[in-house]
């Protein structure tokens, strides 16, 4: 049990810190180009990390609730998996979707509105983060 507890640590400590670096990177983009194109370049390679963290949690986070449902059986659990669906679903998104078209506009006009929409998402992806921590703690 202990392992895999270490295990759910290492992986929020990965995912979480990834996450939170690429959107701190990802506030202070501004207008110019050549450093639009390096943050994000930056984020990407961030972004290995912040899914094997993902991946780690995702993992040890099942085989913890499997191993221990009925001590772990509260609503707070269920709201903990909201929470990492709703993670998991913007980190495909921001990953497959904006992404590459954070790449493509950067030169753009439209580049605002794309920054502007990952800016959003990347921000409810923490406020997620938090939310799953602070339910962790809990259970």
């Amino acid at each position: 049990m202990s392992e895999l507890v270490h295990l759910h640590h290492i992986g929020l400590l990965l995912g979480f810190g990834g996450a939170a670096i690429s959107a701190v990177l990802m506030l202070f983009v501004g207008k110019d180009e050549l450093r639009r194109y390096r943050f994000g370049r930056i984020a990407r390679r961030i972004s290995i990390v912040t899914w094997t963290g993902v991946a780690l949690l995702f993992m040890s986070g099942i085989w913890i609730t499997v191993q221990h449902y009925p001590e772990l059986s509260k609503p707070i659990l269920v709201g903990k998996c909201f929470a990492c669906a709703i993670i998991l679903g913007d980190a495909l998104f921001i990953h497959l979707r904006f992404f590459p078209r954070y790449f493509q506009a950067i030169s753009r006009e439209d580049f605002d509105s794309i920054y502007w929409n990952m800016r959003r998402i990347g921000t409810l992806s923490i406020i997620c983060w938090i939310a799953a921590i602070i339910l962790g703690f809990c259970l």
